[in-house]
């Protein structure tokens, strides 16, 4: 397995656990903020492209964790050599999917709420992010299915030792 990402031409090391723990938190805490800065600036009509931008920019973090191949698959990390690597890929998909159902479960309870307290809030900051909260819930959980495999992968994996 490769021990070392390449990142805007820059080489990190990531054969310890504890730095793909931190390359994982980092790329959603990334992740996070994009989604944040795209609802924004998306949602006011006078700055379309760079909301578009920023979409761009949040697939760009998200496919950092691992991409789709041309038949529409996850693409692993890494290449998988033998049974055992398939097997715990398979099984961080089954934890990463057994409960995703209940990561929709806020957006849910987001939209209940908003039509239940909009009527009644008259502060915009408030009604605006009411107004958004069910859409950037379910984006939050778009970017769990698509990445989640992968970060517990690479988080559950033991250290590395660097290729020789």
């Amino acid at each position: 397995m490769k021990t070392d990402l390449v990142f805007l031409g820059r080489h990190i090391n990531i054969a310890s656990r504890t730095r793909r723990r931190w390359l994982v938190a980092l790329i959603y805490a990334a992740i996070t903020l994009l989604a944040f800065a795209w609802s924004f600036f998306f949602f006011r009509r006078s700055t379309p492209i760079l909301g578009s931008l920023i979409i761009i920019a949040i697939v760009f973090v998200i496919n950092s964790l691992g991409g789709r191949n041309e038949k529409g698959g996850l693409l692993p990390p890494f290449e998988i050599a033998d049974e055992r690597e398939l097997h715990r890929r398979d099984h961080a998909h089954y934890l990463a999917y057994r409960f995703w159902d209940l990561s929709l479960l806020p957006a849910l309870l987001a939209a209940a709420l908003k039509s239940l307290l909009l009527p009644v809030i008259s502060s915009p900051a408030l009604r605006s992010l009411l107004i958004q909260l069910p859409y950037g819930l379910l984006v939050a959980a778009g970017v769990l299915y698509y990445t989640l495999p992968q970060a517990i992968l690479l988080c559950s994996e033991p250290d590395m030792e660097p290729e020789a």
